[in-house]
This record gives structure tokens, C-alpha cells and sequence, in this order.
């Protein structure tokens, strides 16, 4: 769902184990379903690698999104292999070389352009590329466009433009917002609010994309690469939306701007927003689900610093992030912290396996005993006795023996000075350091409304 080009290769047992009782043998034909853009079974080893050749060259290009009618992501190929597993020597000499590919770039040159409204909104979700970002900034600057960002969008960090909103969040529930168009560029954006408006809006919205229509319930919809439509929008549009409508954005964004850099409380939004201010140009910034990547929605800012946002957002679940963001610092020369809650800590403990490899990655770990978004939940104020137990979950581990299982550096900070500091000094050397604080989930809930409701007042009186 998250659009990342991934090809499995399944080793198997042969088809007449099925059904037999053999030890390790189960259906593993078409094992992940619909979720694959491409499922083959090879079949046992044949000399003649022409057939395996074929599959991988397929598989290579469906991943990348070579069909229109499905983006990128993972294809299946599974083999069987019965005993002796290697029989005789194979000639590899023969298996031609297919790399690289031309994946052909899906365009659509009958775009029309768009017609004159007066309240126009453009909406950037998230986005693994960042191919298009200029050209989205242009043209929402065209139109007089507010372009509202997604901290997954590769453009709240690196891009500082009058256009650019990224505290929408906080705001855009209040104000009776009436667009009379929206442009969707990426994924459903991180705001429930946003989504909950966006539901509301479908009727007017159209979303751009490469590749038709998936996992997304948008009415309309144009097959377009994100630049080419951009350009020619920028080249045949002679109007202008309302300014008054662009600024009552940039108002908005700047008092909850303001608010922001005052607020102090140690909170989760806090630390969410030294993690973001403490990285540099070409950082890594590998965020968990539930609460930290809503922390990160709603309380960062704009940046002219390039960041480089990651996220488990296909399914927005808690499990795999340690390994992804093991992967990502593996892969990259500058440092990356992840940002994750400590219940989607333990589910992929496992992953600090991999710290062997020589990495640069720093894991800030919320500990607050437990998964804390359901404390935002009206079931959290029911009176349930067994709230704790059965929602927040709380795993009573030690971070600090989970360290030296895994022979990664530890450290406690105990505020956000702290914090600011032991991220710093995490990234003058190689390896996996983690940092726990503590947080009390009640009293994270309270700071976390009363920053809600000062945004309202404020908002209110100008």
C-alpha cells in the first residue's frame, strides 16, 4: 500500500509434498492475495534459465510501477526445490543481462487546463519522491493556491514558500473552510481532520497521479505524471484565485507559528519538534505511527533544511519500524533518528539485530507505558477499571537491558534541553543509540488540549 517497489522471492517444497503430511510444506501459491501487483510460481529448477529470466524481468518492472493500472509495490515469485537441493553445476554464463530496464513513464498529454475558481486549495500527501515538489510550489504560487503539506510530503523541510502551510492541523477544522477546488497530489494526508474535510469535498477534488486510481476514494481523477501536469498548468493558466483567500491561510499559519516556538511544555509535540529542529541538511527523519507521526503533523514547522521523511503509512501499523529505520540509516551516509512510542519499539526489538552494520542511527523512544493514542479516545473517560490493562498495554520492559542485549548505546534524558543535547552528541559516532524518555500519558493528554484550546482562542479573537 505504500507504494514501495519490493520483489519476494518464497523458497517452497515441491507440489507433490501437498497435502501429505511433509514437514514445512504448506499452499504458499498466491500467499499475499490481492497485495502483489504480480504472483508466479517458477516451478522446480531447470537448466534452461530462460523461463526464471523472464519472470525476474517482469517482476523487476511491475515493481517499479511499469503497468498504468498498478503503482509500484511488491510481486510474489515462489520456488519450489526438491532434494538433493543442488544436483549438478549450472552455466550462469548463459543467463543474459537485463539491467538497467526501461520502465516506460506512463504520461498523458489530453490534460485540460483548469478552469477559473476563486478558492483554490492544493494538497500534497505523502510522497516517497522528491521529483516534483518545485513545480507543486509553482504551481500553487500560479493559481494563489494555499498548498497544504504533509510532513510525509518531502516538502514541510527543505521548502520555505509564502504558499507553503504545514500548521493546518491546528486550524483547519475552525474556520469553515469552503474551497471551490481541490488539487490532491500523494497519498491521503496524516490528518484525520484533513481526510474527515476531504470526505466532505470529494465533489470538488481531483487527484493527480501516474498511475490510475488505488486505494484511494477520490470522485475524480487524472492519469498524469505530477511534473507534466504542473508545467502545463503553469504554461496555459491565465488566472489567479482570490488573494484575500490565500492570506486568511498565512494569518492563520503564522499565529499558530508563533504559539508554537513559545511552547515549552515537555510534552510529546515537544519532543516531536526538537527531534525535527535537531537534524541537519540530507538527514534522515524515520518517524513511527500512532501518536509520533501525529506529533510530527501538528507541532513541526517549515524548514529551508532538506530533510528526508520515512514512514510505515501503508497500513499505519506499529510493527517493522526498528527494521525500516535500520534499513534507511544503512543506506545513507547522514545521520537518521527515528522518532517511535515504545509499544512499536518492542514489536520489532528483533530488528536491533542488524546493528552490526556500521550505521549513524539515533532511536528516541517515548516511553509512556504503553500505546498512548488511545488515551485521546472518549473510551479512555468512560471509567472502564481495565482501560490500562487491555488499551494502553503496557510492556514494563527495560530500554536501558534492551541496549546492552543488543550492544546499542543508551542514554535517559530527562527534558528537552536534555533530549536536544543527547541526540547531538548520539550522532558523533557509528552504531545504534537509543534514547528513552518517560511521559506521563494523563498528563500528555491534558497539555496537549489546553495547546489545542489556546490555538482556538487565538484563532477566535484575530
Amino acid at each position: 500500500m505504500s507504494r514501495i517497489p519490493l520483489i519476494i522471492l518464497s523458497a517452497d517444497r515441491p507440489d507433490f509434498l501437498l497435502n501429505t503430511g511433509a514437514n514445512q510444506t504448506i499452499y504458499q501459491k498466491d500467499i499475499y492475495g490481492s497485495y502483489v501487483r504480480y504472483f508466479s510460481d517458477i516451478g522446480l529448477p531447470e537448466k534452461n534459465l530462460e523461463k526464471l529470466e523472464k519472470n525476474l524481468v517482469k517482476s523487476l518492472k511491475l515493481s517499479m510501477g511499469a503497468d498504468i493500472e498498478k503503482p509500484p509495490g511488491p510481486v510474489h515469485l515462489n520456488f519450489p526445490f526438491d532434494e538433493p537441493l543442488l544436483s549438478e553445476k549450472i552455466d550462469y554464463s548463459a543467463f543474459s543481462s537485463f539491467l538497467p530496464l526501461n520502465i516506460v513513464e506512463n504520461k498523458n498529454d489530453n490534460i485540460s487546463i483548469l478552469q477559473k475558481v476563486n478558492k483554490p486549495l492544493v494538497i500534497v500527501g505523502p510522497m516517497e519522491e522528491n521529483i516534483s515538489q518545485k513545480l507543486i510550489v509553482a504551481f500553487a504560487n500560479q493559481i494563489n493556491a494555499p498548498l497544504l503539506v504533509d510532513p510525509l510530503s518531502q516538502m514541510r523541510y527543505g521548502f520555505k514558500d509564502k504558499v507553503i502551510i504545514s500548521h493546518y492541523d491546528q486550524f483547519v477544522d475552525q474556520i469553515g473552510i469552503n474551497p471551490d477546488l481541490i488539487i490532491r497530489f500523494g497519498r491521503k494526508p496524516t490528518s484525520k481532520k484533513l481526510c474527515s474535510l476531504l470526505d466532505k469535498w470529494n465533489s470538488q477534488t481531483v487527484l493527480i497521479d501516474k498511475w490510475k486510481k488505488f486505494n484511494d476514494d477520490s470522485k475524480d481523477f487524472i492519469q498524469s505524471d505530477i511534473n507534466n501536469f504542473c508545467q502545463l498548468q503553469i504554461d496555459g493558466i491565465d488566472w489567479t484565485g482570490e488573494r484575500d483567500w490565500l492570506y486568511s491561510f498565512i494569518d492563520r499559519e503564522k499565529i499558530v507559528e508563533k504559539e508554537l516556538n513559545n511552547y515549552t511544555e515537555y510534552s510529546e509535540g515537544s519532543i516531536a519538534r526538537i527531534c525535527q529542529e535537531t537534524l541537519k541538511e540530507g538527514d534522515n527523519f524515520i518517524i513511527g505511527n500512532s501518536m509520533p507521526i501525529r506529533d510530527v503533523d501538528m507541532y513541526t514547522s517549515l524548514t529551508n533544511i532538506k530533510i528526508n521523511t520515512y514512514a510505515n503509512r501503508g497500513a499505519s501499523g506499529i510493527d517493522g519500524v526498528v527494521s525500516t529505520a535500520l534499513g534507511v540509516a544503512s543506506a545513507s551516509q547522514k545521520n537518521s533518528l527515528l522518532l517511535i512510542g515504545d509499544l512499536s519499539f518492542y514489536h520489532d526489538m528483533n530488528g536491533l539485530l542488524s546493528t552490526q552494520n556500521k550505521n549513524r542511527l539515533t532511536i528516541v523512544v517515548i516511553n509512556n507505558s504503553g500505546g498512548g493514542i488511545f488515551s485521546f479516545l472518549p473510551i479512555a473517560n468512560m471509567g472502564i477499571n481495565t482501560f490500562s490493562k487491555y488499551w494502553t498495554t503496557d510492556t514494563g520492559i527495560s530500554f536501558k537491558k534492551v541496549a546492552e542485549l543488543y550492544n546499542c548505546r543508551y542514554s535517559k534524558s530527562e527534558g528537552l534541553k536534555e533530549l536536544k543535547s543527547n541526540i547531538i552528541q548520539s550522532f558523533q559516532s557509528e552504531g545504534t543509540h537509543i534514547i528513552e524518555l518517560t511521559i506521563d500519558i494523563s498528563e500528555n493528554v491534558k497539555l496537549h488540549r489546553n495547546f489545542k484550546k489556546r490555538i482556538n482562542s487565538l484563532l477566535k479573537s484575530n
